[in-house]
C-alpha cells in the first residue's frame, strides 16, 4: 500500500510541474509578441517614411522620366540652326533634342499625260467661225464685269484647276487626266482644245453661257461656280490662245 501511494503522488509532482512549465512557456511568448507589436508601432511614429505622404513622394519619385511628362505639354523650343540658311534647325520638346525641317514647297506639278488635242477644223460663214456647238445669240452681247479686275485671270485659274483641268488640261488643250474616258451616246468624245481658233472665237457671253449650261459629258457649272466665279474662268481662258 505505502508503495502504490508514493508512486501516486510523485506521478501527480510530475504532472503539477509540467503544466507549471507549459504555463510559464505560454506566458513568455506573450510577452514576447507585445514586445514586437509596441516596437513596430514606435519606429512607424519615429519614422516619417511611412506615412501616407512619404508613401505619395515615393510613388512621385517613382514615376516616368520628366522627359516622357514634359513632351506633350512643354512647347518646342527652337534653336538658333549653326547654318542659319539651311532648312533644317534645332529644338527641343521637353528636354528631348530634336530636329526641326522648314515645309517644302509644293512639288512642280506632272504635265498632262495626253497629247494636245487636235484643233478643230475652222469654218466661217458670214464673216464668223461656225461654233460646233453654238450659244443663244441673246448671250453674244453680255459683258465680263470682272474683266477690269487685275486679278481676274489669276483668280480664275485657280478656280479653273478646281474643276476644269482634269478633262481639258492645265493649259486647256484638250488632253487632261480624264479626257480619255469622256464618251456621249457611247461614243468617245474628247474635251475641247480651248486653245484653239474655234474655242477662242467665242464671245466672253458664248463662253459664260457654256460654262454655265454645259452639255454632256460636261456638266452645267452653275451648280459649281457662282455667277462671279465664272467670269473670273472666262477672264482666265483668254489666257490660253495660241
Amino acid at each position: 500500500m505505502l508503495g502504490r501511494t508514493h508512486t501516486h503522488t510523485r506521478s501527480f509532482t510530475i504532472f503539477i510541474a509540467a503544466v507549471a512549465l507549459l504555463a510559464a512557456l505560454s506566458n513568455a511568448a506573450c510577452k514576447s509578441d507585445s514586445v514586437v507589436s509596441n516596437s513596430g508601432a514606435q519606429n512607424s511614429q519615429a519614422n516619417p517614411s511611412g506615412s501616407p505622404a512619404a508613401g505619395s513622394a515615393n510613388s512621385q519619385a517613382g514615376a516616368a522620366p520628366a522627359g516622357e511628362m514634359t513632351a506633350s505639354t512643354t512647347p518646342m523650343t527652337p534653336a538658333a540652326s549653326p547654318g542659319g540658311g539651311n532648312n533644317e534647325g534645332r529644338g527641343t520638346i521637353g528636354n528631348i533634342p530634336v530636329t526641326v525641317t522648314k515645309a517644302k514647297p509644293p512639288l512642280t506639278p506632272e504635265p498632262d499625260p495626253f497629247p494636245p488635242r487636235p484643233t478643230p477644223t475652222v469654218v466661217i460663214k458670214d464673216g464668223k467661225i461656225v461654233q460646233q456647238w453654238q450659244a443663244p445669240a441673246d448671250v453674244a452681247n453680255l459683258v465680263n464685269p470682272v474683266k477690269s479686275n487685275p486679278d481676274a485671270a489669276k483668280i480664275g485659274g485657280a478656280l479653273y484647276m478646281q474643276k476644269c483641268v482634269d478633262c481639258h488640261g492645265k493649259r486647256g488643250q484638250g488632253n487632261g487626266w480624264m479626257s480619255a474616258n469622256l464618251k456621249r451616246d457611247g461614243r468617245p468624245l474628247p474635251p475641247t482644245n480651248l486653245a484653239s481658233q474655234m474655242a477662242q472665237a467665242n464671245t466672253d457671253g458664248e463662253l459664260f453661257w457654256k460654262i454655265t449650261n454645259g452639255r454632256s459629258p460636261m456638266p452645267a457649272h452653275r451648280v459649281r461656280f457662282d455667277d462671279e466665279q465664272r467670269w473670273y474662268i472666262v477672264t482666265f481662258l483668254r489666257t490660253l490662245k495660241k
